[in-house]
Formats: structure tokens, C-alpha cells, sequence
């Protein structure tokens, strides 16, 4: 007989009502729309649902995960019964990994370096669960939950009332007397069992199955629930975790059994990947971001949408991997109407795997761009914008561009080629010996651009693109790397579309370096630029002063984040006057030092001299 007929094992994965979580996709695994009679969205095709055959899902607000589990002892056969949650696993690893201070294995992400790490591969899952008649959780010790016991744990639950486990407890002994001194021995002890995750073989689950279930309807007679929060009607799902630990202590003390724990590990992100269709007569624009960057985020989309052709559809995809949810739906409530359409992409099980460097003013999220050809696979081609930015045209116009045979169309970057021609040295030797560019006048200011997608997933791939981030630390980041694999295939745009602002009034000077083609081309821009980019480490959000400062502030003043905008600039101004009192007064200091220590009318003096009053 194979190994399959000889032990079937199932692994329930409970996924709570309405949630986008991923599946991962294994032989042992079974996803279930958890009180699937609540569900409001479509359930996916990779879930089995909890309302059919003897059921209770319509008790999913009260029980909690338990309609998986009564819906898996009613309706599916089994050797084994596991269970766990959409965010919570087992470690099957045979070594004990680091846990948190929660008492639990806790990680960003789940993608196949997890799986690895917690050993999760089917024949290793199956020899250990063979070994054993009952795996759970490991428990945790109550002080790590600054709670005497198991008792006084649930006490102090935040929303419950221990005068239901009192009344549980009675049951228990009411019902099923031989549970009696586990029950009372679990309670009044120092280690939790929790949320509700074990496997058993059969016979073991089917006799918990039934203690628990009768427990739980005896309690829903008894007990007066009626104005109890939103947590205190979960009380069910609540007791029936904590008889798990009960269950578990009353086997021990039956002897005979083997019995083991597994670490849990909990996964903090777990929203499903997403794969953006957008519709052909769609304009898709994709811009990256994160939390900081919101207000900035909410100018640049103002202006966006502010110049939009309300005979067109736009799409805009925003890439992130912690933007606040409210922050997003004050977006969808601000920005989307009949022709302006919205998505924010959770990318961070994408780049999970991946050690960003953010250098200076360029964050991670700035490599969110490579994405792209992944996340938008059905496009032709698309428009990615950075953040920064300000939109003074239609940007369809942008998107109409004729591509051809190019991989990207952009402008080219007129300070990186003043810098080349003279203004930075140490520029020119950089793109002859790292970049190794044949033409530095071609090379591309990555902030705006429109992107030949369905090229560049054939030809170049997402996973090209981040392995020369990882393999090499690039001055100027992702767009570096652009530069390098689209050299020959990048249409020119018009420097309008890609305007820089004279970050900190000095990167004017420089372009002034670059040949005068050039020059005159970006100085034709200023007059009339369809896009404002302020790239830099200076932003008007930090000084009004800034180039083109009024033009953003004059967009910011009709976003939800005028205020915090004000706030943020008051405070920098703040830290500003803080750091050159504190200069000051550190120059002032060696000031003094200087007179007391060196000879007066020496050579050295004069210099040191000479440098005070130039730092002042």
C-alpha cells in the first residue's frame, strides 16, 4: 500500500470572511472560506467553503475558526485532521528556531524561503505527523503574557467576561466528568495552548470534536451574551481555544498517547499577490510609494488628475507595502470618478526576498518599477511616475507615445550629463567604468517614463532587474540599471516631460556643464514643462523657496494633506534653525578652544583663523 493510502492527511487553512489572503499551494493543505454563508465577495476557486453538508457557518461571527473545524469533522475524511490559519503555521522544522517575545515564530512574509525554513515539504510533513496521535502548538508560558495562569490570562482578556470560562468550566465537569482534573489542572496553569491549531488522528479528533461541540451548545443556552462587544460575542471561538490546551493536558494524564508540539510561526503579511488586467481602452499609470511619502503622493495625483480627459479612462496603480488603509480609502474617495480608476498594489511579498538599498533621499520603493512587466502582464505598455512630481498636462499624450522597437521612452537626464561634462568629475569615471555607456548624452532621467512592457517581460525580466540590484550598489539605483539594460532601445521624450527643478538653486549651475544642446533644450523646457519633477534631496515640501515650489503648493492646497504638508514644513524649519544654532555654537566653541591652545600670532593660528570665519 502507498504512503498516500496509508495516511491521509489534511491540513485545514481557515481564511476569515471577505479576506484577500494567498493560498500556498501544497498537497496537504485545504483552504477554507471560513463562515462562507457570511461571505459578501466572491469566494476564490482555490477555497472549499464551510456551508455544505451538517455545517454551522452561519456561526463564524461567534465560533471563530470552529466552523472549519465542524465542518471537517462533519463532511471530510481523514487519518489526520489538521488546523491552522491563513497567517499562522506550524514549524516542522526538527530544529527550535528564534521566536519573538509573543512566544511565537514571526515573519514579513511567506514565500519558498519560508517554507524551507519551517521545513514544510510534504514527505517531512507526513514522517512527523506519523510519529505522533497528537500535535499542537506550543505552548506559551502565561508570564510571557504577564498572567499568573492559563485562569488569569482570560480574566484579563481585553472584551471577555471569566464568568463565561467559570460557567465552561462547570460544563465540562457537568458533561464529561473524566475531563474534570485536566480542565482544572490546564486553568490553573502556567502555559497557554493557543489559537486553536493541533493534528490529531482520527479517533482523537472525533472524540474532542464531539466534547467540544456539545460543551459549546450547552454553554449557548446557558449564557446571557446579549450585550456583549464584538469580542465578547467571539466567546465561543475563545473557550473552544482554550479546551484545545484542556483536551491536550487530558490525554497526557490518559497516557499511552504520543504527544508533541510544534512552534508557531505567524506571517504578518499575507495579501494575496495580485495580478492587474487592466481593460484595453484603459491608460495605465503606476506610480510607487510609502507610508511617508502619502502627502507628496496626494499633490502629485491631484495634478495628475487634474489634467486628465474625462473622454478617457486612466488607471492608476500605486505600489506600496505599507500604506495605511485609511490613507488608501481617503484616496479612492478623493481621486476615482467615472473616468479615473484606482488600485493600491501590495508588493511586498514580491520584493520580500530582495535587500533594497535606499541611498540618501532614494528609498527602496524606487525599485518597485521593475515590477512592472510582473504585475501588469496583460499591457502593451504602461506610464510609470515617480512621486515627486507635479502633472501641468494630459498624460495621455504621454501614453499615445509611438514606442516601436524601444524597451522605454524617457527624457534624458541634463544634470547627470552636466556632471559627466564637468561639474562632478568623479561622474564621468563612474559611467565609463561602472555603467560603461557608449553615448552619456542618452542617459535617461528614470522618473517618468513609458514603459514597452510586454518587451520588457520578454526580453529583459523582472528577475534580471533585481539581480543586478543585489549584485552591484548602483549611485543613482534603479535607474542606473535601466540605463544599462535599455542602452540602444530608449526613445527620447521631450524634456518637458520631465522638467528638474533647480534642487537647492545649484543644479542649474550644473547642467550649465553639459553641451549646449542640452542646456538650451532644458532651459526651452522651464518655459513650459508638462511635468515638474523635483529629484533631489530638496523637495518644496521641505522649502517653499524651492524651484517651482508654488507651483506644488498650489496643487497641495486642494488634497486631503494640506494640513500635514504645513505641519511637516514647519517642523523641518524648526530642525533647520536647531542645527545651525547648534553649529554655531559648536563653531564658536572650537572658537575658543583655538585661543587658549595655540600660540597667538603663530602660523597655524592665522589659518585656524581663516576657517572660523568662513564656517561662520
Amino acid at each position: 500500500m502507498s504512503e498516500n493510502q496509508m495516511s491521509d492527511i489534511k491540513i485545514f487553512v481557515t481564511h476569515t470572511p471577505n479576506s484577500r489572503n494567498r493560498c500556498i499551494r501544497h498537497p496537504l493543505f485545504y483552504h477554507v472560506a471560513a463562515g462562507s454563508d457570511l461571505w459578501k465577495q466572491a469566494i476564490p476557486k482555490q477555497m472549499l467553503t464551510d456551508n455544505t453538508g451538517e455545517h454551522i457557518s452561519e456561526k463564524n461571527r461567534t465560533y471563530c475558526e470552529l466552523t472549519t473545524q465542524y465542518w471537517a469533522w462533519k463532511n471530510v475524511e481523514a487519518d489526520y485532521y489538521g488546523f491552522c490559519h491563513y497567517r499562522r503555521y506550524f514549524s516542522f522544522s526538527p530544529h527550535v528556531l528564534k521566536e519573538a517575545d509573543c512566544g511565537c515564530l514571526v515573519y514579513p512574509f511567506m514565500n519558498r524561503e519560508l517554507l524551507k525554513t519551517l521545513c514544510m515539504g510534504e514527505r517531512n510533513i507526513r514522517s512527523k505527523v506519523k510519529s505522533y496521535d497528537f500535535l499542537i502548538a506550543k505552548g506559551i508560558p502565561v508570564q510571557a503574557l504577564h498572567a499568573a495562569s492559563v485562569y488569569d490570562h482570560y480574566k484579563k482578556a481585553q472584551g471577555l467576561h471569566v464568568r463565561d470560562l467559570e460557567l465552561f468550566y462547570k460544563i465540562v465537569c457537568k458533561k464529561f466528568p473524566q475531563l474534570a482534573c485536566a480542565a482544572r489542572s490546564y486553568l490553573q496553569g502556567k502555559v497557554f495552548y493557543p489559537c486553536n491549531m493541533f493534528l490529531m488522528k482520527k479517533e482523537l479528533f472525533y472524540e474532542y470534536s464531539d466534547m467540544l461541540f456539545r460543551i459549546l451548545e450547552e454553554f449557548e443556552r446557558t449564557a446571557d451574551t446579549r450585550l456583549y462587544s464584538v469580542e465578547g460575542r467571539r466567546t465561543p471561538g475563545h473557550l473552544g481555544e482554550r479546551f484545545a490546551g484542556i483536551y491536550y493536558e487530558y490525554v497526557k494524564q490518559l497516557g499511552g498517547y504520543r504527544l508533541g508540539e510544534l512552534q508557531m510561526a505567524m506571517v504578518e503579511q499575507t495579501e494575496m499577490q495580485r495580478v492587474c488586467a487592466p481593460d484595453a481602452q484603459e491608460i495605465p499609470v503606476v506610480l510607487s510609494a510609502d507610508q511617508n511619502y502619502v502627502p507628496a503622493l496626494s499633490v502629485c495625483l491631484r495634478s495628475l488628475t487634474d489634467h486628465m480627459d474625462a473622454s478617457r479612462i486612466y488607471h492608476i496603480y500605486i505600489l506600496h507595502t505599507d500604506i495605511r488603509e485609511t490613507d488608501r480609502q481617503r484616496f479612492l474617495e478623493t481621486f476615482c470618478t467615472g473616468h479615473v480608476r484606482m488600485d493600491f498594489v501590495d508588493v511586498g511579498m514580491r520584493v520580500a526576498g530582495y535587500r533594497l538599498r535606499a541611498k540618501g533621499h532614494i528609498s527602496a520603493d524606487t525599485y518597485y518599477r521593475f515590477l512592472i512587466p510582473d504585475i501588469l502582464k496583460d499591457c502593451r505598455k504602461a506610464i510609470y511616475l515617480d512621486a515627486d512630481l507635479i502633472v501641468c498636462t494630459d498624460i495621455a499624450q504621454l501614453y499615445d507615445t509611438q514606442l516601436g522597437n524601444a524597451l522605454l521612452a524617457g527624457a534624458v537626464d541634463p544634470d547627470f550629463i552636466g556632471q559627466y561634462y564637468g561639474a562632478n568629475p568623479d561622474t564621468k569615471q563612474y559611467c565609463e567604468i561602472v555603467l560603461k555607456l557608449k553615448d552619456p548624452c542618452s542617459y535617461m532621467q528614470a522618473g517618468v517614463l513609458v514603459m514597452n512592457v510586454e518587451a520588457f517581460r520578454q526580453e529583459i525580466g523582472t528577475q534580471r532587474l533585481f539581480g543586478m540590484a543585489q549584485r552591484q550598489d548602483y549611485r543613482y539605483s534603479d535607474q542606473d540599471i535601466l540605463n544599462i539594460v535599455c542602452e540602444g532601445r530608449i526613445q527620447k521624450l521631450d524634456l518637458k516631460w520631465n522638467v528638474l527643478a533647480d534642487s537647492g538653486h545649484c543644479r542649474r549651475q550644473t547642467i550649465r556643464s553639459a553641451p549646449a544642446a542640452i542646456l538650451e533644450q532644458y532651459e526651452q523646457a522651464r518655459q513650459t514643462p508638462y511635468i515638474i519633477h523635483y529629484a533631489g534631496g530638496r523637495k518644496p515640501w521641505m522649502d517653499p523657496k524651492e524651484d517651482f515650489a508654488w507651483e506644488f503648493w498650489r496643487t497641495a492646497r486642494r488634497t486631503p494633506y494640506y494640513e500635514t504638508l504645513l505641519a511637516g514644513i514647519a517642523a523641518h524649519e524648526e530642525k533647520r534653525a536647531f542645527l545651525e544654532k547648534t553649529a554655531a555654537l559648536s563653531v564658536d566653541l572650537l572658537r575658543r578652544a583655538a585661543k587658549k591652545i595655540l600660540p597667538q600670532g603663530s602660523r597655524i593660528r592665522r589659518a585656524v583663523g581663516g576657517w572660523y570665519w568662513r564656517l561662520k
